[in-house]
């Protein structure tokens, strides 16, 4: 088996894709990439495409697919020379994504890429979501099984409109239309994992399926 370089995350909105992200961030020699924070870092740096992305927000419109590949192609090759592990979370969302990011360095990376699909019942997602925080400081998301009013960075703990019970059905049937295409289309590159129970059951699991790719936790 080719030696894995990107990792990518996928699953439904709630699959606890973000925990799992933290999780190996932890444990293992990983670049961790979400889009939202790839995009952030072009604004704040003022690149050119920076800049594109602040006008398209500042509009109240959507940072387009030739944006979003650009700034992910651009985070790719500047890294993927360190020698650790991608984690992509948040990308590819479509199809054509896939075969973007499938294309990267003249598709060299290709057989390097596999990803680590979380499986979790709907009515688990819909729960999960729309009874979480978030800080309105640092992002940071908070279950109901956290405790707290008030995030570990000072942050204001709020819930967000789009975290209504409504609005996240609404945002699933979306995932299963436009996103779920995307595990066909890595068949063959892709593992499936439960994201239901606690986060040391989903851990162990992500720790076999990695395993299965050839990935080793730090020691």
């Amino acid at each position: 088996m080719a030696l894995v370089e990107i990792l990518v995350l996928f699953g439904a909105p709630g699959s606890g894709k973000g925990t799992v992200a933290q999780f190996l961030k932890e444990n293992y020699e990983v670049y961790h990439f979400s889009t939202g924070n790839l995009l952030r870092n072009e604004v704040k740096k003022e690149s050119d495409i920076g800049l594109k992305v602040k006008d398209i927000i500042g509009s109240g419109g959507l940072v387009g697919d030739d944006i979003v590949n650009e700034i992910v192609r651009r985070n790719i090759i500047d890294t993927i020379e360190k020698g650790s592990l991608i984690i992509l979370d948040g990308y590819p969302r479509t199809v054509n994504q896939a075969k973007v990011l499938d294309d990267i360095m003249s598709g060299t990376l290709r057989e390097k890429i596999r990803v680590l699909e979380l499986e979790v019942d709907d009515e688990i997602v819909v729960k999960r979501i729309s009874q979480r925080r978030v800080c309105v400081k640092c992002g940071n998301t908070y279950g109901p099984q956290d405790k707290i009013d008030v995030c570990s960075c000072g942050g204001e703990l709020i819930k967000r409109k789009d975290d209504e019970e409504s609005v996240v059905r609404n945002r699933l049937e979306q995932y299963k239309k436009e996103t779920y295409p995307v595990s066909v289309y890595y068949n063959s590159r892709l593992v499936k994992v439960s994201g239901d129970g606690s986060p040391e059951e989903v851990e162990h699991r992500v720790d076999d399926a990695l395993l299965k790719f050839g990935i080793k936790k730090r020691r």
